[in-house]
């Protein structure tokens, strides 16, 4: 008996559409598993070690087809899938049909028990409420990817407000250096560098360092930007490296806050200043912090907020209320949602590290 495998979805989108976001979404999410996808007639995967499948069929808006290569323990003959676009009344159906792919697992209780586990399952997972409610949490804010959140990060217009108080109350001079944690598309960045300072960027989003990057590229190549991708609590720069940072729209979503102010204390040099845009209670439920987001997210009354400063090593700590609605003018926030800024001020850490006397004593 054969061994195939099937599957299709019905998407709301053109055929030639369809067939582009899927390169684009699979070239990401393979790159996240660890496997690099080289697109095109002449394309493959690779691991870090070498090619592990060949792209032997390319037709755009049609079909894309990947052989797996070979191996020893899996047979002589690899395995085939392909992907095929046809159209549909109001779009496309995308079948994955897989040939032969699991030669190597055995009878038919073994293949059953592959499928189960590693197909079956994690389908119904990636359907529960709990699952889909943490890929929409990451898509749109926690972890952003794909297209959507490319446009919304590109220039996050809604996001403005809350920069424009960081970078007022830094005040950057040219011979700062700053480091933004969780930078997104690199907006802030953008902004911030028309000082003259230096600047770097850290973000957990492959695709956001890749945005923050392509829309800083000229100071990227000048040498005043590095971005890279790591998280809050593992920094990669050297101890006393930077002279402030800044964070906006990441504080709710840390792991381990404490870990992540730690951090900031290392990489900043004596006397090095930070502004933190706080995870205020009061926005759950808000547009700004809607479920299935609101959930996965921590909130910091201004007590909680200064204390993981204070306990991470900083000084000088004070949480200011700053009218956002001024600064959303500004920005040029249509009129119709200027009332998303109006209301309570918005809560911002300011706070800074002991100078190198006062640490010594």
């Amino acid at each position: 008996m054969g061994r195939t495998l099937s599957v299709n979805i019905e998407i709301a989108l053109e055929p030639l559409k369809a067939f582009e976001v899927l390169v684009d979404e699979l070239s990401l999410a393979l790159e996240t598993g660890g496997l690099k996808f080289l697109p095109g007639t002449k394309g493959q995967l690779s691991d870090t070690d070498a090619a592990v499948a060949q792209v032997v069929g390319w037709e755009p808006a049609r079909r894309i087809a990947i052989h797996w290569d070979p191996t020893e323990w899996g047979g002589p003959d690899g395995a085939a899938v392909e992907l095929l676009f046809e159209p549909v009344d109001g779009g496309t159906r995308l079948t994955l049909v897989c040939r032969d792919c699991q030669g190597a697992t055995g009878d038919g209780t073994e293949l059953a028990g592959w499928f189960s586990g590693e197909v079956l399952a994690p389908m119904l997972l990636a359907i529960s409420p709990a699952r889909l409610g943490n890929w929409v949490t990451d898509r749109r804010a926690r972890r952003p990817s794909g297209p959507a959140s490319r446009d919304v990060y590109r220039d996050p217009l809604y996001h403005y407000p809350n920069f424009k108080v960081i970078l007022a109350e830094l005040a950057l001079r040219e011979q700062d250096y700053l480091i933004d944690i969780g930078c997104g598309g690199g907006a802030l960045l953008k902004e911030a560098l028309r000082s003259g300072c230096r600047a770097a960027g850290i973000d957990h989003s492959l695709d956001m360092v890749r945005l923050a990057t392509r829309e800083n590229q000229k100071a990227v190549d000048d040498g005043r930007l590095t971005v890279k991708q790591a998280t809050a609590d593992h920094l990669p720069f050297a101890q006393g490296q930077f002279t402030c940072a800044s964070m906006t729209g990441v504080l709710g979503f840390l792991p381990d806050a404490l870990a992540a102010f730690r951090e900031l204390h290392r990489v900043l040099r004596p006397g090095g200043r930070i502004v933190v845009f706080g995870s205020d209670p009061s926005l759950r439920g808000t547009p700004a912090a809607p479920e299935p987001i609101a959930s996965r997210l921590c909130f910091y009354d201004d007590a909680q907020l200064a204390r993981l400063a204070l306990d991470a090593g900083f000084r000088d700590v004070r949480v200011v209320r700053r009218d956002l609605l001024p600064f959303a003018r500004e920005a040029g926030v249509p009129q119709e949602h200027l009332a998303l800024f109006a209301g309570n001020a918005a809560p911002f850490l300011l706070a800074s590290t002991p100078e190198s006397s006062q640490t010594a004593g």
